[in-house]
């Protein structure tokens, strides 16, 4: 039986999508600046809603971490999956993510902060 509980979980898998949607939009953003758009400010006041609303939960995320000596760490990268180490007060889980999960995830909880 684990000794992570469900909610646990939910702050594992902020602390590791967030930083990767938090590089996708600043790339993002970086492209709609540059790029000739006829009415740039809509998309980058959208863009950088999102932007600021993810940071504020990631914030969020290492404040929980951190009080509850809790630790992501990456392990081995590979063609097909990157492994995870979920560490929770010296338990450790060990979880392997396809690029086709981090990808889809990531993807969903875009769309979740472009729309808020």
């Amino acid at each position: 039986m684990s000794s992570i509980s469900t909610d646990e979980y939910i702050y594992f898998e902020n602390k590791l999508y967030l930083p990767i949607l938090i590089k996708i939009l600043e790339k993002d953003l970086e492209t709609i600046i540059k790029h000739p758009f006829k009415l740039t400010r809509p998309y980058i006041a959208k863009v950088e809603s999102a932007l600021s609303n993810i940071r504020t939960e990631l914030k969020k995320t290492d404040v929980y971490i951190t009080r509850y000596n809790m630790r992501l760490v990456k392990g081995k990268t590979n063609e097909d999956y990157t492994e995870y180490t979920f560490i929770k007060s010296g338990h450790e889980e060990y979880r392997k993510y396809t690029r086709n999960q981090l990808r889809e995830k990531t993807e969903e909880l875009m769309c979740t902060y472009i729309t808020m």
